[in-house]
């Protein structure tokens, strides 16, 4: 048992024997809803409809009224919105993108306003996070560089997890198809008016069902052994050849966090929170559509003069075994000096990723093939500091800095199972870096009159790189360091045209660093290889937006209907290409636009 571990056990025995009345949270509906306030769009409190920009709040009942997993599943259904997740809890590369910027590494994520974008691939690992402690989860659509930096050029998602106000327990267990398991318990408590503290734990495991097929190229000849079934092409000519699947494609997860929130003063608050996530993948036994697995002279059956070979290690090839720790710590700070708010934060995510694959001839199987190991642990760490102060009734500045360091190593070996990392090699290759980053944002909020209001904002990025190195032992290449600045300027307005409609606009510029995997990982793949470039540039873009919300029905439904344009500029382009030729470079201009339209609707009217 860890230290974490320990803890959430005491936590466990004081919230049982706590005085309270109550085992659980009273499910009794308010007359009215009050009105949903986000903190995420301008890093203050506002009320959704007063927000500069196209913003989706997703709350803890509409959570818990659908049968949802994880936290990414919630966006999968929103406008702009793009949750990538194929295959359930098996998914190990699940991603959430918005307004056209593919994967996690355009999105900034938050939970409780900690980034949680690793230091490798700048993505999140949806798996490991908690989910039932979740309060909301706001979605702000469009460029945040202004005030949050890089990975905000899609926009900005902030996880807010549950601070109880009075003894809650919870516990519930579920099992379904495919052998498919569930377990969650959480418990939260407040004390002497004071103290808050929540514990959860949460564990799905699954044997799963197939998930890749096995697909064999269609030439000329003749087969010998028939089943399968073709893959065809729009004309309706088979070119691929379905010979099997590569087995049952089962899972792991689970997820123990807390939180401690102190309010020290009647305008202080010290709040720490945890998480430890765990995610695993496998793959069972392969099956055969064809009675057999077949050699280096099986054919299956295609047609008249069509064939298509296949092998063994077809059945096991891309498939292994993999696992994922990701562990996110943070603590917060917020204090109220007259009329100025302060607030200040730091915390880490440390993770630690490993998977196999198989290697060897295509003559060896699932139970004999060996194969290769690659094992990533990056480390992030990220604080700031801010302050909102009233300049006068009219105005109010918001003004901070960051601090940000990243480091990754990835390390190669050789296993001679493929199915186990036990007995593994010496470093057959390594590649690795390190990155920091510091920045200064302030943006001002100016009520010109009482239906309009404009937001200026402007940030500013240093960012380098350096440490980098990759290649086999003895033979490492090291890498130049590199430095790159940017500036992120940001201009909006919100306007309440009538009481219960509002127009926004807002024009702004956005950036994302180069990842260290962008940088600096080169890896092997057949006769190909796809190679980091230590001199890549970041990303930029312009973004354009006009708005309109429309509330309807004493505030019952929203109608949001936004249209949006990005001009984007030195596009990384990620290849796999012969070595002696090109790599990962800045190549690529695009415009994106797009039309989005969202309805939300409760059965509560707002409150007056």
């Amino acid at each position: 048992m860890n230290w974490f571990e320990r803890c959430v056990s005491v936590l466990l025995v004081v919230g049982l024997i706590s005085p309270g009345t109550a085992v659980a949270e009273s499910k009794t509906p308010k007359a009215v809803r009050l009105d949903e306030i986000v903190v995420t769009a301008t890093k203050t409190e506002k009320k959704v409809e007063d927000a500069p920009g196209s913003v989706t709040v997703i709350t803890r009942e509409e959570l818990e009224n659908k049968d949802l997993k994880t936290a990414d599943e919630a966006m999968k259904t929103l406008a702009g919105v793009f949750a990538k997740r194929t295959k359930g809890v098996m998914d190990a590369t699940p991603s959430v993108s918005l307004r056209g910027f593919f994967g996690d590494e355009y999105t900034l994520v938050l939970i409780d306003g900690q980034p949680i974008n690793d230091a490798y691939t700048g993505g999140v690992e949806w798996s490991a996070l908690p989910f039932d402690n979740i309060e909301r989860i706001e979605v702000i659509r469009g460029a945040g560089s202004a005030l949050y930096g890089g990975n905000a050029m899609g926009g900005v998602i902030n996880i807010i997890t549950r601070t109880p106000e009075k003894l809650e327990f919870k516990v519930s267990a579920g099992y379904g198809s495919n052998d498919t398991e569930r377990y969650r318990v959480s418990l939260g408590h407040r004390l002497w008016d004071r103290l808050s503290f929540r514990i959860g734990y949460d564990e799905i495991t699954t044997e799963g069902y197939p998930t890749a097929l096995v697909l064999r190229t269609v030439s000329a000849g003749a087969g010998n052994v028939s089943g399968g079934y073709p893959m065809n092409d729009e004309f309706g000519n088979p070119t691929k050849w379905v010979v099997g699947d590569k087995g049952d494609n089962g899972a792991r997860r689970r997820s123990l966090d807390g939180k401690i929130s102190l309010d020290y003063s009647p305008t202080g608050n010290l709040s720490f929170s945890a998480n430890a996530g765990h995610h695993a993948y496998f793959y069972g036994a392969p099956h055969s559509y064809m009675g057999t697995y077949g050699s280096s002279s099986t054919y299956a059956i295609v047609g008249p003069g069509l064939r298509a070979s296949f092998r063994p290690g077809d059945f096991v090839s891309s498939s292994g075994i993999g696992d994922n720790d990701t562990n996110i710590y943070s603590l917060s700070l917020k204090d109220k000096f007259g009329p100025v708010q302060f607030n200040a934060q730091v915390g880490t995510v440390q993770s630690d990723d490993r998977y196999t694959l198989k290697s060897g001839t295509t003559t060896q199987t699932y139970d004999n093939a060996p194969g290769t190991l690659k094992i990533t642990e990056n480390e992030a760490w990220f604080a700031e500091i801010r302050t909102d102060i009233p300049v006068s009734a009219a105005h109010l500045l918001t003004v901070g800095a960051s601090y940000r360091t990243d480091k990754s190593d990835t390390h190669d070996y050789t296993v001679p199972f493929y199915r186990t990392y036990d007995n593994k090699s010496d470093v057959t290759f390594y590649s690795g870096g390190k990155s920091k980053a510091w920045a200064v944002f302030v943006q001002d909020e100016w009520k010109v009159v009482e239906p309009l209001t404009l937001y200026f904002g402007a940030r500013y990025d240093s960012w380098e790189v350096y440490d980098g190195a990759s290649g086999v032992p003895g033979a490492l290449l090291e890498h130049k360091d590199n430095q790159e600045s940017n500036i992120s300027p940001k201009v909006s307005a919100v306007w309440k045209a009538l009481p219960n409609t509002s127009v926004r606009a807002s024009v702004g510029k956005a950036f994302r660093a180069p990842t260290l995997y962008d940088l600096y990982r080169t890896w092997q793949s057949g006769t190909t290889l796809n190679k980091g470039n230590p001199d890549l540039k970041p990303e930029t873009v312009w973004t354009y937006e006009l708005g309109v919300d429309q509330y309807l029905f004493d505030g019952r439904t929203r109608l949001s209907l936004t249209g949006f344009r990005n001009d984007i500029d030195d596009l990384i382009y990620r290849m796999q290409v012969d070595p002696a030729t090109k790599m990962n470079v800045n190549a690529g201009e695009a415009q994106t636009y797009g039309v989005e339209f969202e309805v939300s609707h409760s059965v509560l009217p707002h409150s007056t």
